[in-house]
């Protein structure tokens, strides 16, 4: 088995030497390069992990990791992002891929790395949920439906997560936005059934009907 080799990109010294001291203590090696030298490093040499700073536009930095795994690399991939992006935030379905925000810890880090690395190894049986042909990896912030990705947004994965793993209980509106957009979100509690909505297509008909209207309440998911 071959050492890990991981990939450091970013424009900026401090999180290249944030990432170097978070990793330090790991079995693998280390690169860094430049976010505009990305794609020539991919293909210039072979990297297990890439650890990708983007900031407030992560889809282009996404896609030239997913053109790499297209020509044969076998690599995986870390966004590191900024808050601000969390709502629209969608995680390539191609390759083996995690994300955290900026101003997380060093040992967050480190294990999403391990997670990324050596799968399987770093997931215990509590962070795996099994619906039927759904599989929900709590650990991964990813949802499988017949081993196929569901596409969804952070924040549809985030109210999903939250409801299948507090099964048959109503979440009123009110109580779903504090829970997973926080209490600082002011905008309307109808962008819930907005978010349920888009859930439920994602889902599918059969798994759908298990997210439940309860009416003059809110929501719940039927186990």
């Amino acid at each position: 088995m071959h050492m890990k080799r991981v990939l450091i990109t970013s424009d900026d010294v401090h999180t290249r030497a944030w990432v170097r001291g978070a990793v330090d203590a790991l079995d693998m090696t280390l690169g860094e390069c430049a976010t505009a030298d990305l794609a020539a490093t991919l293909v210039a040499e072979a990297f297990d992990l890439a650890v990708v700073d983007a900031g407030t536009d992560p889809e282009p930095l996404a896609h030239v990791v997913e053109r790499a795994l297209a020509e044969g690399s076998e690599v995986r991939l870390l966004l590191v992002v900024e808050p601000t992006v969390l709502p629209s935030l969608k995680m390539p379905a191609r390759l083996a891929a995690d994300f955290m925000v900026r101003g997380s810890t060093s040992e967050e880090l480190a294990a999403r790395v391990r997670g990324l690395l050596w799968p399987g190894q770093e997931v215990g049986s509590q962070e795996l949920l099994r619906v039927d042909d759904l599989t929900v990896n709590l650990a991964t912030y990813q949802a499988y439906r017949d081993g196929t990705p569901i596409d969804f947004t952070y924040l549809e994965y985030a109210l999903f997560a939250f409801l299948v793993t507090h099964p048959n209980r109503a979440y009123s509106r009110e109580v779903l936005l504090s829970r997973v957009w926080d209490t600082d979100y002011f905008g309307g509690a109808r962008t819930v059934d907005v978010h349920v909505r888009r859930v439920r297509a994602k889902l599918g008909p059969e798994l759908g009907r298990r997210l439940e209207t309860v009416r003059n309440v809110g929501y719940l998911w039927s186990a």
